[in-house]
This record gives C-alpha cells, structure tokens and sequence, in this order.
C-alpha cells in the first residue's frame, strides 16, 4: 500500500513525496535524514517530529511525547492507525498540515469493513474524559444530596479516583522517563560543540571553565570565567575540544556583558543586609547577574569549532516553568577525583535536573522581562560555569553561572549547601550580547537595580538605627545631606581623601557616615575650622565599612568632613540631625 504525502502550507505547499510498500517507515521533521524534510527555521516541527511506520499493509503513527499530532482535527496518539486519506497537522491543530493518502497496490476485491477500534492511546484519552466527568458528578451529589448518601457516594468515587490517580502517576513516571531519556539524548549530540576553557603556560594547562559554540567563531560562557582571566599576566586563554589528539583554539577576543561589572560593583555599594527578628542582621551575598561574555578566535579558525548550538527563542523562554526538565553539559573540576578530567581527552559530564524558579536577580517573580535569573536543581561546581542548560527539546535556554556554595575554613573548599538550589543566567542576555544590543539596555536596567536595592537594609542603615535609638527615638532621621565623590591624593593629610565642607544649620546631635567602594573600609575624621586653626572634633579608623563620627554640634560652625580610602575610590556621605534633648538626651 504505497503512501503519498502532500505539504498543505507553508514554503513547501503542494510539494509531494511518494514512498513504496518496501519503506518500513517514512519520516517527517526538520533533520537532513528524514524522509519528508522542513525547513530548519521551521521551529514548530521538530528535528524527528513523526514517522508513518508499515504494518499489515497499514501505516501506524510513531511519534514523540513532546511533539503532538493532529489527524483530522483529533488529537492523534502513538500507534494511531491511519486512515486511508487524513489530513495531519504537527504542533498544533492548526499547525504545519500533510495531505496523506495511502492506496491499495493490488487488484484484490475490497476487505469488509468492520467497526473502526480506537488505539490504546484514544481509550485513555476517553477513559480520562470519564473520569473527569465522573468525578465532577460525584462533587455536585456529594453537596446536593443527604449527608449519608453523600459519603456513600464519595467512599465509592475515591476508590474510583485512587485508581485513576495510581494509573495517572504511572503515566506520568513513564512519560518523565521518556522525556529524561530524549534529554539524554540530545545532550549527548550537543557535548560536540562544549569545549573546556583554561589557561596555558610554559608549564601546562589549568582548566577554567566550560565554553560552548554559540555561532560562527564565536563561543559563550560565564563573564566571570573570562574576567578571571583578563586579572592574570603571562598566560593565554584557549578553550579545548576532546578528541584523540585534542584539538586547542586560541581565544583572540573577548566580550563581557557590560552590565556584569556595573551590577556587581552597584550590589557590593549598597551592601544589602536581610533583618531578622531580635536584631539577628544577615549580609546577603549576589546570586550573579549578566553573568554572560563571548569568546571569539581567529576568523581563520572559527571554520574548525563544531556547529554552533541553539539558542531558544523569546517564545521558549517565555514558556519555561517551574518544574521542567533541564540539562548541561560541562566540565566541573573543582575538588574532584583526578582533577575532574583529563586535559589529555576531556570528557564533559552530563547532568539533568529540573527548574525549581524564574525571577530576577533579587529572587522576585517580576515581569517575564526580568526573570532572568534561572534557578535549579542542577548540580554546579567550578570549572561548570559557562555551560549550555538545555530544555527537553535541547535548546539552550541558559548559561550555567553559579550556585549555593559554602566555603569550609580554613582550608577553603567550597561544597553544594543543602539547599541543592543553583543558578544560570536566561539565555536572551547571551542573544543581546551577540546581537550587540545589551548596551542600550544599561540606563533603565540600572533604574531598577536601585528600586529593587531599597527594598533591602544596609549595614549603614542599622547603624544609624541604632544611633537614633541612642538618642531616644525609633523612627531613623532622614539624611540632611547626600553626596558622593572620589578620594585623591591630598599633600595636607599624605593620603588619598575626600573632603566634604559642611556648615551646622542647626543645634543638636549629628552623625556623619560613609562608605567606600567596594567593601573597602575607610577611615574617617570631623574637624572645624577655626581662627587658630583645625580643631579635631571626631575619628573614626576603625575596620567598620560604615564609619560614623558623632558629635553634638552649634548652629553656623563650619566643618570638614575628611574620608580617606584608597585612590580614586567612590565615597558616599550622608549627614544626620536630631535635636538636642531628644528623647532627653
């Protein structure tokens, strides 16, 4: 029974194909091999997306879990018979449509047609309508009749429901099963396309990190691997394909995303704190943000790199949830057995987990936008960083970057906590890089970094509470003034400082606080200028990254405040006022 298959739409409508009875199987997808070939940017089909496999002279549906079928407008299942002229559409009902015909190659009379029996795919179909309908009238009689006809009726529909929920988590076990092992798969054709990044010298090779082809010439992976490199002299960045001999590619160029450094140095300013009850004050660290940089070799090389992977559309990204399988493939070396691999032959490893959160960089489910910060159960470790995360449909949808560490002193090992929750970076921050566009994004992405930031105290915020608790009242002043600038070098105090003049405006108590870039912590002096001179009033060089000076203060006196830090470091300054007698102090 020879079959004939018509494409209905699209770039390729009224394209037909014929195949003989001696083909067992005909397929149709996206991939080179099949049978009935769509084009590659035809995302809605799959790379194998269905098969009409022959049996007894009929044609039966093969198919994928995640790549439905419809066969004239019903949803079709695996080892659906078809029917002798079908129209069958791929993704969705109205998606990609074959006009399929199959035809008798014989001259015998026509069989008896009997009554038509469902496959074992429609029954379950039917048999799940049931049982939602059922348990949907066994709701309603449970409220509408007696109370001892309705727990009659429920004791008998929840040994109904148990067994239709037992069927349901078989089901769902086999198909997670199945989705694991397609996963599997399509890591396994992606880790051509990994490579190991390290460093090189005279006297060999320390691995880095985990690269990935994102296009021609051009690999992806974390900007702190590549930052880590661009802080070190005397050495040359290569990324490493296995293979039998190794294959190395120099890396001549290297792109971070430019908000990888402003986020950080931002984060580590504000010095967000988490406040616990009875005053227990926590230091909150960054999960990591923008955490992507781009790779390049030379043009003459960028031939040489293996295909590059696929990136997932807005779309995909879009429809990922909590819940959904996810898979790398990298190179974690950091306190592994034998180094984690063998820089002779390095073999990636393989991992699959689930995606546990979507939100921002600050754990808020904000707008789909902003929920690039991917998290998951996925096990990190260094030398993982930078490596593709897969969907089940094995495109990459994100950047491997980070995860929950902790640090064992005082030999400092870091291990997974216990919390087995990590992180990647949404992969439309890699497609803005590539695409050059992330820079535009650096006033407004930055706007929101500050509104997210106050929603945090400092730990210049708990002092001043405990300040103004000192002196009677509850409710922190606000600041009576605000600025920032840059120390330099100043011959009257031989060090780099900032000075602020400040004249009293009025009587009372006041607290002079600052704080420097970075974590560094800066030293601190008040001092008034009068006629026979400077007049120091308070200091403050202590090893507190918020010095404060206090000082109870006349109207019109007029001070400096002198902040010393190392050269050309941000300082901010803020000024407090409570009046005298406050809360009777």
């Amino acid at each position: 029974m020879p079959i004939c298959i018509r494409i209905a739409d699209g770039a390729l409508a009224g394209s037909e194909f014929a195949f003989p009875d001696a083909q067992a199987a005909v397929t149709v997808g996206r991939h080179p091999s099949c049978d009935v070939v769509y084009p590659a940017d035809d995302v809605r089909v799959s790379r194998y997306h269905l098969a009409f496999e022959r049996k007894l002279a009929r044609y039966r549906l093969v198919m994928q879990a995640d790549n439905p079928v419809w066969v004239d407008g019903e949803e079709a299942f695996e080892g659906d018979e078809l029917p002798l002229a079908a129209k069958v559409a791929l993704g969705h009902p109205d998606g990609p449509t074959l006009l399929v015909e199959t035809t008798e190659d014989d001259d015998l009379p026509p069989t008896e047609r009997y009554a038509r029996h469902a496959s074992p795919g429609q029954l379950a179909e039917k048999a799940e309508r049931i049982s939602r309908a059922v348990r949907r009238l066994s709701l309603f009689l449970a409220v509408a009749v007696a109370a001892v006809v309705a727990v009659g009726l429920w004791a008998a529909m929840e040994g109904r429901r148990s067994q239709a929920d037992l069927a349901a988590a078989v089901e769902n076990a086999t198909l997670g099963s199945q989705f694991e092992e397609e996963l599997a798969a399509q890591l396994r054709q992606a880790a051509a396309s990994v490579y190991l990044v390290a460093v090189q010298d005279e006297m060999g090779l320390t691995p880095l990190g985990t690269a990935w082809v994102a296009a021609p010439g051009v690999l992806a992976t974390s900007a702190h691997v590549a930052d880590a490199f661009l802080k070190m002299d005397g050495v040359k960045l290569v990324v490493r394909a296995s293979g039998t001999p190794v294959r190395d590619f120099a890396v001549t160029g290297i792109d971070l995303h430019p908000q990888f450094h402003p986020f950080e140095q931002a984060w580590r300013r504000y010095g967000p704190i988490a406040a616990g009850v009875g005053g227990d004050d926590r230091v909150i660290a960054e999960a990591g943000a923008y955490d992507v940089a781009l790779l390049r070799v030379a043009p003459a090389e960028a031939g040489k790199l293996a295909p590059p992977l696929v990136i997932a559309t807005d779309a995909e990204l879009r429809a990922l949830e909590p819940g959904h399988l996810v898979g790398y493939v990298g190179f974690p070396v950091e306190s592994a057995a034998l180094g984690g691999i063998n820089p002779d032959d390095p073999e990636a490893q393989l991992q699959i987990g689930r995606l546990t959160a979507l939100t921002d960089f600050f754990l808020v489910k904000s707008a789909p936008a902003d929920r690039q910060l991917l998290q998951h159960t996925l096990p990190v470790q260094g030398g993982a960083s930078g490596a593709p995360v897969f969907d089940r449909h094995g495109r990459v949808v994100g950047v491997l970057s980070g995860g929950n560490l902790v640090e064992v002193v005082p030999n400092g090992v870091r291990v997974p906590s216990g919390i087995g929750v990590n992180f990647a970076q949404r992969a439309d921050l890699l497609r803005e890089l590539l695409a050059g566009g992330a820079e535009a994004k650096a006033g407004e992405r930055e706007t929101y970094w500050q509104q997210r930031l106050k929603r945090y105290r400092t730990e210049a915020d708990l002092a001043l509470r405990d300040w103004a608790s000192g002196h009677g009242t509850t409710q922190p002043p606000v600041p009576v003034l605000q600025t920032s600038g840059h120390t330099a070098y100043d011959r009257r105090y031989d060090m780099a400082v900032f000075v602020q003049p400040y004249l009293l405006g009025q009587d009372g108590w006041y607290l002079f606080q600052a704080t420097a870039q970075g974590r560094a912590a800066p030293d601190m002096m008040v001092v008034e200028e009068t006629r026979g001179g400077p007049k120091m009033l308070g200091i403050n060089a202590s090893a507190n990254r918020h010095p404060g000076v206090e000082l109870n203060g006349d109207k019109g006196a007029a001070l400096k405040v002198v902040v010393a830090a190392p050269a050309g470091a941000e300082v901010n300054l803020r000024v407090f006022w409570l009046p005298v007698g406050k809360g009777g102090k």
